[in-house]
């Protein structure tokens, strides 16, 4: 649930908004998820059953890249998110134009996957706040 929240929350702090990335298909009132126009997005399905809130117990997560759901079935958002970053290196896919701040701190600080090139200040700034968070409230002495 905390990384769930931490990635939900994560665009939020960053000021950036796609409503055709996060979407929510309810299979109960709906037969297609609508995916129309969808070059990349992360599907969570719900039913009647599912408890609320959606996001942290959904059914499943599926992903979506170019307007077919390509992976389905994912039980949790970290899971999708991984799966999706591995997908959009193998098929040499640009990140969200509307999510490239959240995309970037994923892959370079909670992935360590460095690129070679700086990271943007906000991003700096959200790494810096992060560490200190992580040393205040777990008590680690950096060396």
């Amino acid at each position: 649930m905390k990384r769930t929240l931490a990635l939900r929350a994560l665009p939020v702090y960053l000021r950036e908004e796609d409503p055709q990335f996060f979407k929510t298909w309810n299979v109960v009132s709906s037969d297609e998820p609508g995916i129309i126009e969808t070059p990349v997005a992360l599907i969570t399905t719900i039913t009647e059953e599912t408890a609320d809130p959606v996001h942290f117990s959904p059914t499943s997560i599926s992903i979506v890249v170019e307007d077919d759901v390509v992976m389905s079935d994912i039980p949790n958002l970290a899971d999708a998110f991984v799966l999706l970053l591995g997908l959009m290196y193998a098929l040499h896919l640009d990140y969200p134009k509307k999510l490239i701040n959240t995309f970037t701190f994923i892959q370079k600080i909670i992935m360590g996957l460095d690129d070679g090139k700086p990271l943007k200040p906000c991003l700096m700034s959200l790494k810096n706040v992060g560490h200190a968070f992580y040393i205040k409230h777990f008590k680690i002495l950096s060396s």
